[in-house]
């Protein structure tokens, strides 16, 4: 799906408003009272603020009694919004705007696939039948427990970073994106996406002149999965990785890194410079998937 969202929204709200009027043109239609009611309603406005208030209340109560004498709901009149929380506007909040849980998941089905949140892999679809033994299982299960305990105090958790590493096959991509889908099902923002994705999406912007920094450093959650696989392209990658997890290591923003390499063998890729940022105690939890792999090998 592509669209722009604006629009839609937009689209909704002037559907919304026709099957209104149609609604209100068939009472009319039927009932004279609905149409001496409108004709109430233009009057209001010449009113003082607080006699409108009172006409307005008085007009409300005669209008649900006629909508009961013709066996319809008090709200039958009342706009039909698709989100009820943002009225189809895509934004909730007063004073201070923020997207509404709808407009995310819009925006997620937008995004290309390696960049996308996978409804599928949630806590609530987290099962402790799929580890091969023991020691994974136990792991995971006190692994999950803490990252949902994290994704329901986001926007600000206590420690604002994880670190999750091991070897493949350990479930860590499956955390991180129940972590993002929890955060957008509590309608806060969160990007997931591979850094892989993040380094090709910079290339992108050197010939755009638009460049995404800005939407990996203030997104209120950002997971950034397969750290350690993206090609080292001179004066992109490490630069990239170091802007990013500077700035939102110093802003204290909820981070969630994914990757194969032991803290050590990140500092090896890396450098201490990008790697005390991701893997800095004061602000972050290291998360190590031990165990069997769960895709049946080792």
């Amino acid at each position: 799906m592509s669209m722009d969202l604006e629009t839609y929204y937009l689209n909704l709200r002037r559907s919304s408003a026709r099957q209104l009027q149609q609604r209100r043109e068939e009472l009319e239609a039927r009932d004279p009272g609905f149409a001496l009611l409108q004709q109430k309603r233009s009057r209001v406005f010449a009113m003082t603020p607080q006699g409108a208030k009172l006409a307005l209340n008085a007009i409300r109560l005669e209008e649900e009694g006629l909508l009961r004498q013709h066996g319809l709901p008090r709200d039958y009149l009342q706009p039909v919004y698709r989100c009820s929380l943002c009225r189809d506007t895509g934004y909730v909040g007063e004073p201070l705007k923020r997207k509404c849980t709808c407009r995310m998941k819009l925006e997620q089905e937008q995004l290309s696939e390696s960049a996308r949140i996978n409804p599928r892999e949630t806590f609530e679809h987290f099962s402790g039948g799929i580890y091969p033994d023991q020691i994974s299982l136990q792991n995971g299960k006190q692994i999950a427990a803490f990252c949902e305990k994290y994704a329901d105090t986001l926007p600000r958790p206590k420690i604002c970073q994880l670190y999750l590493f091991g070897q493949a096959g350990r479930g860590k991509s499956f955390m991180g994106n129940a972590m993002a889908a929890r955060a957008i099902e509590r309608g806060v923002e969160a990007l997931r996406l591979t850094a892989y994705r993040m380094t090709e999406e910079v290339m992108q912007g050197f010939s755009t002149g638009l460049s995404p920094l800005s939407r990996y450093v203030q997104v209120p959650l950002l997971v950034l999965d397969d750290l350690g696989t993206e090609p080292m392209i001179p004066n992109v990658t490490a630069e990239t990785l170091f802007s990013v997890a500077d700035q939102r290591s110093s802003g204290r923003l909820a981070t969630v890194y994914i990757s194969n390499l032991t803290p050590e063998e990140l500092t090896d890729r890396y450098g201490d410079r990008i790697a005390s940022r991701i893997t800095d105690k004061a602000i972050t939890k290291l998360l190590p998937f031990e165990g069997g792999s769960l895709r049946g090998g080792n």
